[in-house]
């Protein structure tokens, strides 16, 4: 098995360990939330040079979020917010030996503060409340779907988000 299916076949391991996902029970825990803090991770240098940027892409998940009509709350905002509710996403890519190709993965999860109920002063600290993930491979000249694919994982934050947070 050369590297790429590999690398692949780990991402998709990693995906799959989620703690959370895009389901009925993860979706109640982002009721009442009043905005989101948002959280992009940097890129790999190379994915950079290739046109993939970071900037590029806390852009494109911030004006999805107001296009919304969900908040975006800065850093201060955020940490002050009950719970703490931050949007994170994270996305890895790695190039094939030949350049040719990227595996990649995509991570856009929703952490924040919860309390026990078996004991409510414990705390933890930006648990893993909802998530969706994705893994997969393009071209060198196709980093855009990449960015695509993000906005479309962002799109199911929306959708999961407004579904027990109603316009109106």
């Amino acid at each position: 098995m050369t590297w790429l299916p590999r690398l692949a076949m780990v991402l998709l391991v990693a995906a799959s360990a989620a703690t959370a996902q895009n389901d009925e029970l993860s979706r109640q825990s982002l009721k009442g939330l009043k905005g989101v803090f948002v959280i992009v991770e940097p890129l790999r240098a190379e994915v950079e040079r290739g046109g993939l940027n970071k900037t590029s892409i806390q852009t494109d998940v911030e004006l999805k979020l107001r296009q919304a009509g969900i908040t975006v709350l800065t850093e201060a905002e955020g940490h002050a917010a009950p719970g703490g509710p931050a949007l994170y996403i994270n996305v890895n890519a790695q190039s094939s030996q030949n350049g040719l190709t990227y595996a990649y993965s995509i991570r856009v999860e929703l952490n924040q503060d919860v309390r026990l109920d078996r004991d409510p002063s414990i705390r933890i600290i930006g648990a893993t409340t909802w998530s969706v993930a994705e893994v997969g491979t393009v071209g060198r000249d196709n980093l855009r779907d990449i960015r695509n694919s993000t906005k479309d994982r962002v799109d199911e934050f929306i959708n999961a988000y407004l579904s027990v947070n109603p316009k109106g």
